[in-house]
């Protein structure tokens, strides 16, 4: 039977809690339009067991005035008669501070007055709201708590704590401050889409697409649209069709919204024979050295007597950038403080000749650069899994495993198919050695996924969990930065249970640092991967840290990344031709008493065998990707 949340009375350590109720019981047009998200069996307000909450901009956690008390029930704090007037003053001191931006200090005297009006809601709002905005999310959440408590939680304050979870990576209470919201008012388009955030976080992809589409159809605006549109390819239900409309639509909405930048003559560069081709490299995360595995491989074997390198860096300021190569003539620009137009500017006083976006939706300050074209010629490659829908994109590069020659027609760019996998990679940077597979010790597969939470949607789960009700004493490792919270990883195992697997059976980890990351691996016998949205970055380091990934070819280029990589190096074995048989397949590898042994001698070879095989040949990928630059700066088209 479904569930959902309601209230209870039971009240302990300032936690607001949940208990089971049918869904049938809430009768409202919003519940009988769309399946909403499962309950959850625990405190709404944990704070005592909540994560960290994460600093604000400039690095600190804020407290409002020195030896102020978080508490607002602190009967403690002298009231004078300066603060006395604040208060009383129209509007109050503590809202013109608000209004200013001073949150810090609004919460100071918002605590006040809540001191010498106790348990007045509008006040407790306030305090709320201060304590959010300047970062002291607990306060804040206890502070709603209160509002709650005192049955004074309006869908407005359900909504704002669902914010303030949410901010503190608090998905799966989220998904409960937001419904609770939706009971009180159904129509707000706001806390559709801010459910739909959380929902899409934990998996729930078409859920949060629904809830997306709610919201569109009341009037959502452009945030909504962008979630949309970066939700849409890991949507199992959404086909090639539908993603292209999604994001064609995005794109006319991101142009009405900020206006079309000024857009260069798209004419053929012809290049006089010798000489240089500049090609420049726009990212936000060239610091992310796990990240750039394909990139780096890429950049540091550019044959700089042909090809002059520029990279256009919205990294953060200073940073480091291991596994960069950096050659003399390479030009490094610092553009994270630049605007669209700005950086416009810049790329066209370069002169760039192709300019070769890494970042796709990943990085969603830059996608209106493309609403025109800041270069002669542009290229998404590396991190674009679907059509960008952006009219300032000129070509897409992908290969012959991830895009099909009959799905051409639903992409806005023309498609680039290099000979050998767009992913190659190389590995440059500190990563721990490989071990022996702990089957040998354990006796019994251990299955596992690095792969990030919004990837692991209900047919994932359900794959998985067929795997191991299917086999003996196997178990599942997942790792991610949602399980940091206690709740999500309560939240996952739930899903778990409800598809008659045991909570023993799952091993949850939090994040850690990049190498105490990979070194959960030691602890993986079997990667999983996820569908319809594969891991990439993932699916590479699992391979380097010896571990096999069972995936399968999927129905769109999302789902075939690590086909792709698999295909060209001794694990092709591992590429099922559908989700049943890569069920089949890992059923089979746990029955069998020859896996321990065949794992461990995969394990010992690994990095000499992915080394010798495509895809790590970095050189390759670099002469294929100037070969390409080009032909295409030549007018000439490019078959690989």
């Amino acid at each position: 039977m479904p569930y959902h949340t309601t209230k209870a009375d039971c009240r302990c350590c300032c936690c607001y809690w949940l208990i089971l109720t049918s869904r049938e019981e809430l009768d409202s047009r919003h519940r009988r339009e769309m399946a909403m998200s499962p309950a959850l069996v625990f405190p709404l307000f944990s704070v005592t067991s909540m994560s960290k909450p994460q600093p604000t901009a400039d690095g600190s956690h804020h407290t409002p005035r020195e030896q102020v008390p978080c508490d607002l029930l602190d009967r403690d704090t002298q009231i004078s008669p300066e603060i006395e007037a604040a208060i009383s003053a129209d509007p109050p001191l503590g809202c013109q501070l608000l209004g200013s931006g001073e949150s810090a200090e609004a919460a100071h005297y918002f605590n006040v007055a809540a001191n010498a009006t106790p348990d007045n809601p509008s006040v407790l709002e306030k305090l709320a709201t201060a304590y959010h905005r300047s970062g002291q999310y607990l306060p804040a959440l206890r502070t709603y708590d209160r509002l709650i408590e005192l049955d004074a939680a309006t869908a407005e304050i359900w909504s704002a704590a669902g914010n303030a979870l949410t901010d503190v990576g608090e998905y799966a209470q989220a998904i409960a401050a937001y419904e609770n919201s939706l009971q009180r008012d159904d129509a707000n388009p706001e806390t559709h889409h801010n459910l739909a955030r959380v929902l899409y976080r934990l998996g729930e992809v078409e859920a949060a697409v629904r809830h997306m589409e709610f919201a569109l159809a009341r009037g959502a605006g452009i945030a909504t649209w962008l979630s949309l549109a970066t939700a849409v390819p890991g949507c199992s239900q959404s086909d090639l069709r539908r993603i292209l409309e999604v994001r064609t639509r995005f794109a006319a909405k991101l142009a009405e919204s900020v206006g079309p930048l000024q857009r260069p003559p798209h004419v053929p560069v012809q290049c006089r024979r010798g000489e240089q081709l500049r090609v420049g490299y726009l990212s936000a995360f060239f610091h992310s050295a796990n990240y750039m595995k394909p990139v780096w491989g890429l950049i540091n074997h550019h044959d700089r007597s042909e090809f002059q390198v520029h990279l256009f860096s919205d990294s953060p300021q200073g940073s480091s950038w291991q596994g960069y190569q950096r050659h003399p003539q390479d030009q490094l620009h610092e553009t994270n403080s630049l605007d669209n137009e700005q950086l416009a500017a810049l790329i066209r006083s370069a002169a760039i000749d192709v300019l070769v976006d890494l970042n796709a939706y990943s990085a969603a300050e830059r996608l209106a650069l493309f609403l025109g074209r800041p270069a002669p010629v542009t290229v998404a490659w590396f991190n674009m899994y679907a059509t960008s829908g952006l009219p300032g994109i000129d070509y897409l590069v992908g290969d012959d495993q991830v895009v099909r020659p009959d799905e051409e027609a639903f992409f806005t760019e023309k498609i680039v198919r290099l000979p050998l996998s767009y992913l190659t990679f190389q590995v440059d940077h500190p990563v721990p050695p490989v071990v022996p597979p702990p089957c040998l010790q354990h006796g019994s597969l251990t299955f596992g996924s690095l792969v990030a939470q919004y990837k692991i949607t209900p047919a994932v789960l359900d794959a998985w969990a067929d795997i191991l009700r299917r086999t003996e004493r196997t178990r599942l490792l997942l790792a991610n930065t949602a399980l940091k919270s206690l709740h999500n990883r309560r939240y996952v195992a739930w899903q778990f249970t409800r598809r008659g697997v045991a909570p023993e059976r799952l091993v949850l980890c939090g994040p850690a640092d990049h190498v105490a990351f990979l070194k959960y691996y030691d602890r993986i016998d079997v990667a999983l991967d996820a569908f319809p949205y594969n891991g990439g970055t993932t699916t590479m380091e699992a391979m380097w840290q010896g571990v096999p990934v069972l995936t399968f070819d999927g129905d769109r280029w999302a789902s075939r990344t690590s086909h792709t990589l698999l295909h060209r190096t001794h694990l092709a074995e591992f590429v099922a031709d559908d989700v049943r048989q890569m069920v089949e397949l890992a059923i089979s590898l746990a029955r069998s008493p020859d896996t321990p042994l065949r794992l461990s001698d995969l394990r010992q070879q690994m990095r000499s065998r992915l080394q010798a095989s495509s895809a790590c040949d970095t050189p390759a990928l670099a002469r294929s990707m100037e070969r390409f630059c080009r032909a295409v700066t030549n007018g000439v088209r490019y078959f690989g």
